[in-house]
C-alpha cells in the first residue's frame, strides 16, 4: 500500500508540474499573446511596472485598467491569476530590455505582416532631442505626444523621459500586436512616473481606429498631436491581401487624401504618412523613419506632394555607419521631421549623422551649419534634382558639376527633358517573361545548330533531340545584359518564343513538341502556373501591346563598381527585342548621337548621383525617371559637332572596351565626353570634362579607401 500510495504521489506531482508549466502558455492564449517562454517573461515584466506604479492595487483589480490586454484578465481562472501571483515574485528582465526583445521575439510571418523593426537607440535619441528643441519655440506649456504605429514605445519613452513629464498633456498610441502593446504601456506608465491618466494605448489597427474619430476629434480619447514620432510598417504593398488593400485605399481617400494617391499601387509609409498627418493639429511636428526609397520612387511622389503642401521640411537624417534606424532591417533609411504649416518653408537640412544626434538636432532648429549638413529649398528643386532627393546629401563634387551641366544645357537648349525632345512613348520595358529556359531560344537545355531565313533548328543537350522552330514564333532578343558588358553593338543571336493563342494541337508538330516539353520537364511551370491554359501565348501578348523593338538597349541595372561592364548602352543595326532586363529606346535616325550620350562619363556621372540604389552599389533608373530626366537634344545640336560624336562612337561600336575605369585615361574617352560637352555648348567644356573625370576618379579612390 505504501508503494502505491508513493507512485500515485509521484503521478499527482507529477500531473500538477505539467499543468504549472502549461500556465504560461495557456495564460498568454487567453489574452491572445503568442505562447511562449520568453513572452512570457516579458509579460511578467510588463505587470511588474504597471504594479510598481499602481499605488498597492493588486493584479485582480488591473482588469478594470483601460490598458491593453489587463481587461482580457476576466478570462484568467482564479488558478492562473495566483500563478502569476508567484511568478512576479521572481527575478526579472527590466522594461526597457522588453522594449527591445519584444519584436524579436514576434513570430516571423507576423513580424513581416507588421513590418515591426523598432527604432534603434540613435534615431529614437534623436527624435527626442529635436522635439526637446522644437518643445522651446511653442508658446504651449504642455503637448499630446503620439504614436499611431507605436510598437514598443521606444520612441514616446525617450521623448518623455527628455522633455519631461510635466510638459506631457497626453501621450497615445497604437499598436496592433497585443504584447508590444502592453509593453508600450508599461514603459509610458515608467517614463511618466506612474501617471496612468495621461497615457493611451490601444492594441489595434491604425487604420481601423483613427477612421472612428469624428472628424473635429471631440470627446475622443485620442486627441490631436502636438507631436507625432513614429516608425511606420514598411510592409511591401503586394504582400498585404488584396481586399485590405482596398480598405486602405478607401480609409485614406475618404480621409481627405485622394488627389495624393496618385496610383493603385502605392507604399504603406506613405499612407502612414497621410495617416499621420490627419490626426497632427497645424504647426505640429512631425517626426518619422522612412525607407530612402519614399523620396526617389513613383510611389512617394503623392506623399513629396503634400509635404510641399502642407509641411516646412525641417531636416532629411541619413546614418553613415549603418543602412538603417530600425533594429535588424536591411532598407536603407533615413528619419524626417517637419513642420505642419502653411507658411513659407524655410530650407531642408540634408544631414549625415554618425552619433551627435543631439548636436544636430539643435543646429536644424536653429538653422546653423555644423558637421555633414547640406540645405536645399525642395520647392524650387531643378526637375532632375527632384526624382532622388538622396543625392541631396553630402560633399558631392559629382553634384556639382552634373547640376551645372544640366543648368546650361537646359538653358542654352541643347538638353531637353526626355518627355519634351524624344516623347513619352520612346522608351519601353522589355519583356518579361515565366520560364526564360523555355521562351528562349538557346537556352540552359537546347542549343541552336542551325539558322537560316524560315527556321531555327535546334538540339537537346541531354537527349540530343532535334527540332525546328519556324520564326513565324521566334522573335530576335537581347537576352540579359552582362552577354554585351564589352562591346556596344549587341550580337543578337537569341530567340524568344512568341505564340499566338491557339490550341497547342494546331500549331507545327516541332512546336508542339517544344511545348510539350517544357511541360514535362518543367521548364514551363512557372508560365502555367501564372497563366493556366494558354501559357504559352503571355510573350505574344506583350509584344503585341509593347512593341519592344528598337536600336538602343539600356541595362535594368548596373554595378557601378565597374569590374567588369565596359559599356552602358547597347546598339544594334537591326531592329530587334529585348528581354525585361533592359529599356529600349525607340528611335532610329538620331541612334548613334544618343549611344554616345548613354555611355559618356556625362551620363554614367548622372547614374551615380541619382540613381535608386540596390544596394551597396548596384543603382538602376526606373522608366519614369528616364521621363524625368534631361537627355541631349538631338534636336538642336550643331550638325558639325554631332557628327563628330558619331564619328568617336562608329570607332568604337564593335572594339572590345575594358571595364569603365581602365577607360579614364584613353583617347576614345576623353574625346567622346569633349565631343558631347561642345555639342551641350558648355562654356569651358574641356575643364568640365577633366573636372568630371577627377570627380569620378577620387569618389572610386575614397569608396576604395572605406571598403578597405
Amino acid at each position: 500500500m505504501k508503494i502505491a500510495f508513493r507512485v500515485m504521489s509521484t503521478l499527482k506531482v507529477e500531473k500538477m508540474e505539467s499543468q504549472i508549466l502549461e500556465y504560461p502558455k495557456q495564460i498568454l492564449r487567453k489574452l491572445e499573446i503568442e505562447p511562449s517562454f520568453n513572452n512570457f517573461q516579458i509579460f511578467i515584466s510588463c505587470l511588474n511596472t504597471i504594479l510598481q506604479y499602481s499605488d498597492g492595487a493588486c493584479l485582480d483589480s488591473l482588469k478594470y485598467w483601460n490598458a491593453p490586454v489587463l481587461p482580457n484578465f476576466n478570462s484568467l481562472s482564479l488558478d492562473e491569476l495566483r500563478f502569476i501571483e508567484s511568478e512576479l515574485t521572481k527575478p526579472t528582465i527590466s522594461i526597457e530590455e522588453s522594449q527591445i526583445q519584444v519584436q524579436k521575439l514576434i513570430d516571423q510571418s507576423e513580424r513581416k505582416k507588421f513590418a515591426a523593426y523598432y527604432t534603434i537607440d540613435q534615431g529614437t535619441r534623436f527624435m527626442a532631442a529635436i522635439t526637446a528643441e522644437y518643445m522651446k519655440s511653442l508658446k504651449k506649456e504642455k503637448i499630446v505626444l503620439a504614436d499611431p504605429f507605436v510598437g514598443s514605445a521606444r520612441t514616446l519613452t525617450a521623448a518623455v523621459q527628455k522633455i519631461g513629464v510635466e510638459k506631457i498633456a497626453k501621450v497615445w498610441g497604437i499598436e496592433p500586436v497585443h504584447l508590444p502593446a502592453l509593453v508600450a504601456y508599461a514603459a509610458l506608465l515608467k517614463a511618466t512616473n506612474g501617471r496612468r491618466d495621461l497615457i493611451m494605448v490601444i492594441a489595434g489597427d491604425a487604420f481601423v481606429e483613427i477612421p472612428k474619430i469624428s472628424p473635429l476629434f471631440l470627446q475622443s480619447q485620442l486627441p490631436k498631436a502636438d507631436v507625432i514620432l513614429t516608425n511606420p510598417p514598411f510592409t511591401r504593398w503586394e504582400s498585404l491581401e488584396k481586399t485590405y488593400r482596398a480598405y486602405l485605399l478607401g480609409v485614406v481617400g475618404g480621409l481627405g487624401y485622394k488627389k495624393y494617391l496618385t496610383r493603385k499601387s502605392v507604399n504603406l509609409q506613405a499612407l502612414s504618412m497621410f495617416l499621420s498627418d490627419y490626426i497632427l493639429n497645424d504647426n505640429g511636428l512631425l517626426v518619422s523613419v522612412l525607407p530612402a526609397s519614399t523620396f526617389y520612387t513613383i510611389y512617394g511622389k503623392g506623399y513629396k506632394t503634400l509635404l510641399r503642401e502642407k509641411y516646412s521640411i525641417l531636416s532629411i537624417l541619413e546614418c553613415t555607419s549603418r543602412p538603417s534606424f530600425s533594429e535588424d532591417s536591411g532598407f536603407k533609411e533615413v528619419i524626417i521631421s517637419a513642420i505642419k504649416t502653411s507658411l513659407t518653408a524655410q530650407p531642408t537640412a540634408f544631414v549625415e549623422s554618425n552619433n551627435n544626434v543631439e548636436e544636430i538636432a539643435k543646429a536644424i532648429i536653429e538653422g546653423n551649419t555644423t558637421g555633414k549638413i547640406n540645405y536645399f529649398d525642395i520647392h524650387t528643386l531643378p526637375r532632375f534634382l527632384d526624382i532622388n532627393w538622396l543625392a541631396l546629401f553630402g560633399e558631392n563634387e559629382i553634384r556639382r558639376i552634373v547640376v551645372n551641366i544640366f543648368e546650361q544645357g537646359l538653358k542654352a537648349g541643347t538638353l531637353g527633358y526626355w518627355n519634351n525632345v524624344l516623347g513619352r512613348k520612346s522608351i519601353v520595358r522589355g519583356i518579361e517573361m515565366y520560364g526564360p529556359e523555355f521562351f528562349f531560344v538557346s537556352n540552359k537545355y537546347w542549343q541552336v545548330l542551325k539558322d537560316d531565313e524560315a527556321f531555327v533548328e535546334i538540339e537537346n543537350h541531354k537527349s540530343k533531340a532535334k527540332l525546328n522552330i519556324s520564326k513565324n514564333f521566334l522573335v530576335k532578343t537581347l537576352r540579359k545584359p552582362s552577354l554585351y558588358d564589352h562591346v556596344i553593338t549587341a550580337s543578337v543571336d537569341r530567340y524568344m518564343l512568341a505564340v499566338p493563342q491557339v490550341e497547342i494541337h494546331l500549331l507545327p508538330r516541332d512546336l508542339q513538341q517544344y511545348i510539350e516539353w517544357g511541360i514535362s520537364s518543367g521548364a514551363a511551370k512557372p508560365a502555367i502556373s501564372a497563366y493556366g491554359k494558354y501559357w504559352y501565348t503571355h510573350v505574344y501578348k506583350q509584344i503585341t501591346v509593347k512593341k519592344p523593338f528598337g536600336h538602343i538597349f539600356i541595362p535594368d541595372k548596373v554595378d557601378l563598381a565597374f569590374k567588369r561592364r565596359g559599356v552602358f548602352a547597347n546598339y544594334s543595326e537591326e531592329e530587334v527585342a529585348a528581354s525585361k532586363n533592359f529599356y529600349i529606346v525607340k528611335e532610329l535616325n538620331t541612334a548613334k548621337l544618343l549611344v554616345g550620350w548613354f555611355n559618356s562619363t556625362i551620363f554614367i556621372s548622372t547614374l551615380i548621383l541619382l540613381g535608386r540604389k540596390i544596394s551597396e552599389t548596384w543603382t538602376r533608373f526606373l522608366e519614369n525617371d528616364y521621363l524625368e530626366l534631361p537627355v541631349i537634344n538631338v534636336n538642336t545640336v550643331d550638325r558639325e559637332v554631332a557628327s563628330k560624336v558619331r564619328e568617336i562612337v562608329d570607332k568604337i561600336l564593335n572594339r572590345h572596351l575594358p571595364p569603365f575605369w581602365d577607360q579614364m585615361e584613353e583617347e576614345y574617352r576623353h574625346l567622346l565626353d569633349l565631343y558631347l560637352a561642345q555639342a551641350l555648348r558648355l562654356k569651358n567644356p574641356e575643364n568640365t570634362v577633366e573636372e568630371l573625370h577627377e570627380a569620378l576618379l577620387n569618389r572610386r579612390f575614397n569608396n576604395q579607401s572605406h571598403q578597405t
